[in-house]
């Protein structure tokens, strides 16, 4: 189902308007026109009849029915027929003290929303703002990571979530409320000539490609006139080659820098020429890698291989570009791994991974990131896995690193399946069957998919062929 946003302009730019089951996000500095654009939005959907549950943060119910008449809106009918309803919500009520710990978990707002929804049978949720939301919390980070629990639970509804969250005005494309939705629509506001000038753009859709323009627009009474621009806006997303062209190609152009990289396999596959592939191209780049290494993906191992391949990887090593963090003793069993875990724990993967982002960083080389997860998923439990995954994921993002992980999905859960997803900006999975190699592409941060290729191994780099 897919829901107009009442503006005409701006369901051409989101490919036709918001679709219902996915998650959007208005992203935009302190008085940009957030609040106005989802009350807008709001409006479009009660026009066709269909409920909406609006959810505020920081700005009181009545103070928000006020501003909707400064614009025309009579919300007060809506609320009466029953297609409308406010909801304030907060993590810190007022007058009251919260108890903070890092096992936060979202499940009382969850519950809460999905009883509001269903008293209302609301197909659009709004959610002003997230920022606001955590912005008292101590544990940001943690808090974050389980919203998307938050995101999983309503646009199952068959609903549209449309979040609204603040920015810097210098701030860059990729963040953590970004790499959760489907789609952004960034809009900014620039003082020229001692004239406010208000702007809209589509950095990221995942239902199709972005529009490549940004367009000016103004709020009055009447609504929100959006006008094409008459150029495109600069911008700060660059694409960085996988090492491998046909699949830089089915990709799109490439993998977006502060993209995490999930690559699923089925256990029977030798992921190793694909990994080894884009590890080589990104040394000889003069990247800056690390290596979360475990019992698949360890020192020797991809020493060996290389030179099986003829590729020396010696001058990478002694110049430091390639660095291996070692979690668990590869010499032991998965049990007296699980005891051994404590030796160096998840936080402390997480504090030297950006300590070594940092100093790549410094010496101005982009940094990309491997890790084979399935043991991970395996020896932790599945909260302190999860945990782990997401904030590993924005730190890639927040750092415009790459971060490739990959799994045996067929050693974990569904569920925990659907958690990486969520999280993963693209989603690639290498499979065999009847003794041929399959690559697809399930998800992409440019909206590219494709179909299962036959993937071909060769002895010498790049070590996989994709064939049409």
């Amino acid at each position: 189902m897919i829901i107009s946003t009442g503006i005409e302009e701006l369901d051409k730019m989101i490919d036709g308007g918001l679709r219902t089951s996915f998650c959007y996000a208005i992203k935009g500095s302190a008085g940009s026109g957030k609040t106005v654009l989802s009350l807008f939005m709001t409006v479009g959907a009660l026009k066709a009849n269909i409920p909406v549950l609006f959810i505020s943060t920081e700005v009181d119910i009545e103070k928000l029915m006020t501003y909707g008449q400064s614009f025309n809106m009579d919300l007060e009918s809506y609320v009466n027929k029953g297609l409308l309803h406010f909801e304030k919500m907060s993590l810190k009520p007022l007058g009251t003290n919260l108890v903070q710990t890092d096992q936060f978990n979202l499940s009382a707002i969850i519950a809460r929303t999905k009883d509001k929804m269903e008293s209302i049978k609301a197909k659009m949720v709004i959610f002003d703002s997230i920022s606001a939301f955590f912005a008292d919390f101590k544990y940001e980070k943690t808090a974050r990571s389980n919203f998307m629990d938050f995101i999983r639970e309503i646009t199952n509804e068959d609903a549209v979530l449309v979040l609204t969250a603040e920015s810097q005005p210098t701030e860059e494309y990729s963040t953590i409320e970004e790499f959760l939705v489907d789609g952004v629509i960034k809009i900014r506001t620039e003082l020229k000539n001692n004239q406010i000038i208000k702007r809209i753009s589509i950095p990221k859709l995942r239902s199709a490609k972005p529009i490549n323009f940004e367009n000016r627009f103004i709020i009055n009474r009447d609504g929100i006139s959006i006008l094409r621009s008459e150029q495109p806006p600069t911008s700060h997303i660059k694409e960085e080659s996988s090492g491998i062209e046909k699949l830089d190609k089915l990709l799109g152009g490439g993998i977006p820098s502060g993209s995490v990289v999930l690559v699923e396999v089925d256990g029977e596959t030798n992921y190793f020429p694909l990994f080894l592939t884009t590890l080589c191209y990104h040394l000889e780049n003069d990247k800056g890698v690390i290596i979360h290494s475990n019992v698949h993906m360890y020192s020797s191992r991809i020493v060996e291989d290389f030179n099986k391949a003829d590729f020396n990887i010696e001058p990478f090593l002694n110049k430091g570009n390639i660095v291996f963090i070692d979690k668990y003793n590869r010499s032991v069993t998965a049990v007296e791994a699980r005891e051994m875990s404590q030796l160096m724990t998840t936080d402390d993967m997480i504090s030297v991974t950006v300590e070594l982002m940092e100093a790549f960083q410094k010496s101005k080389q982009k940094v990309v990131i491997y890790g084979d997860l399935t043991d991970d998923a395996n020896i932790l439990n599945e909260s302190e896995f999860l945990r782990y995954f997401a904030l590993q994921s924005f730190n890639i993002k927040e750092k415009r690193s790459i971060g490739y992980s990959f799994i045996n999905f067929n050693a974990i859960s569904r569920e925990m399946l659907a958690r990486l997803r969520t999280t993963a900006d693209i989603i690639i999975r290498f499979s065999r069957e009847d003794y041929t190699t399959y690559i697809e592409c399930m998800k992409s941060s440019a909206g590219a998919t494709f179909l299962p290729k036959v993937v071909r191994y060769k002895d010498k780099m790049p070590l996989i062929e994709i064939v049409d």
